[in-house]
């Protein structure tokens, strides 16, 4: 067992490409046996599905783990607290539910070690097969008594520069007659056209088609957000079809040169309950830790405000930025006021990030 164990570790130390190694500072003590685990494609009535991230100690110290943060509710992390011996092993479990999401979906996991000196990033990707429904079920958006949508929401993801990209929404009647169609939308604003049927035959299905446009050289970045209004019969539906779109960077060609990497520390201010009407302040860390310059490409500020960041900022390799954000609480107690700052880079692994931001009125 002993061979076994010391042959595991060799490798570990002998092969850093194979393992996830992301630090703040210096070198990772943790060296993980993979940085990502693909589910494959699962289905969302099958439930919750589960992997074990194991990694060694590759440190002269014990390390101990203070904390595990997911990039969604929909994904928990069990892990041990207690220390981690030189040269010993370890791992994480990680559970992701599949419940009420669907498509090709990816969520981040940060392992955080010893006063947060040092972090591991790891990945879980899955693609996620809905349960099957009826055809209202299928459909559960009321557009008009007699159209519904799969959907009410349209989300393109990534958009990269100079990029086309399409996507679908299905709308159905249920009635037994025929009915009219006609699509209208907010406008042109961001390089979103569509098509939309012109009618509708009875417990007839058909596609709205939608499709965001990045001109080559023009530098269109951060959130993109549209709506499209749906008339049935002369109705307007009661809500629209709302599009969103992040513009980023054309990363193809570029997996082998160096890349930076951001790091927000921390990425969730809560100020919890603060007097009313007080402005509330805390410096945020925002770091490199990897190997090229980290260009801001777009800063979008929204219920808050961020001092010491703009979008010609520029951090280093190793470098980090100390930024001021400040939020104010709300005038009547119990209420609540939420803030958010997304910030779009040139980090490949992910080029746009939200720091979030909270605080009650006691």
């Amino acid at each position: 067992m002993k061979r076994i164990f010391t042959s595991f570790l060799a490798m570990m130390v002998l092969c850093p490409p194979l393992w996830a190694d992301e630090t703040v500072n210096g070198t990772a003590p943790l060296v993980f046996d993979s940085d990502e685990w693909d589910f494959g494609t699962i289905n969302e009535e099958d439930g919750i599905v589960t992997h074990v991230f194991r990694f060694a100690n590759v440190s002269d110290k014990p390390i101990r783990i203070i904390s595990v943060s997911t990039s969604c509710g929909c994904t928990n992390a069990a892990f041990s607290t207690e220390p981690v011996a030189s040269g010993d092993f370890g791992e994480i479990t990680i559970h992701f539910s599949p419940a009420r999401t669907e498509g090709q979906l990816y969520r981040e996991v940060e392992v955080f070690t010893d006063n947060r000196e040092w972090y591991n990033r790891l990945t879980i990707i899955a693609n996620v097969i809905p349960m099957p429904m009826g055809l209202e079920q299928l459909n559960p958006h009321q557009l008009s008594s007699m159209v519904r949508t799969n959907t009410n929401r349209c989300n393109f993801g990534y958009i990269a520069q100079g990029q086309t990209v399409t996507k679908t929404v299905s709308i159905v009647n249920i009635g037994k007659e025929e009915t009219a169609i006609e699509a209208k939308s907010t406008g042109n604003r961001y390089g979103m056209t569509f098509q939309a049927p012109e009618k509708l035959g009875p417990e007839e299905t058909a596609k709205v088609s939608i499709t965001y446009t990045i001109p080559k050289g023009m530098q269109y970045y951060g959130n993109a957000r549209d709506t499209i209004w749906i008339m049935a019969n002369g109705q307007k539906s009661e809500q629209p079809i709302i599009i969103s779109a992040l513009r980023v960077d054309n990363f193809e060609g570029t997996a082998n040169l160096p890349q930076p990497v951001m790091r927000i520390e921390p990425s969730y201010v809560d100020f919890d309950k603060q007097p009313a009407k007080k402005t509330c302040k805390q410096t945020v860390v925002i770091g490199n830790t990897g190997k090229s310059d980290l260009l801001f490409r777009n800063i979008e500020i929204i219920g808050c405000s961020v001092n010491g960041l703009n979008e010609n900022s520029t951090i280093r390799p190793g470098q980090e930025k100390k930024v001021t954000v400040s939020i104010k609480s709300p005038s009547v107690s119990g209420e609540s006021a939420t803030g958010s700052i997304f910030l779009t880079t040139t980090d490949p692994t992910r080029p746009l990030r939200e720091l979030r931001v909270q605080v009650q009125a006691k």
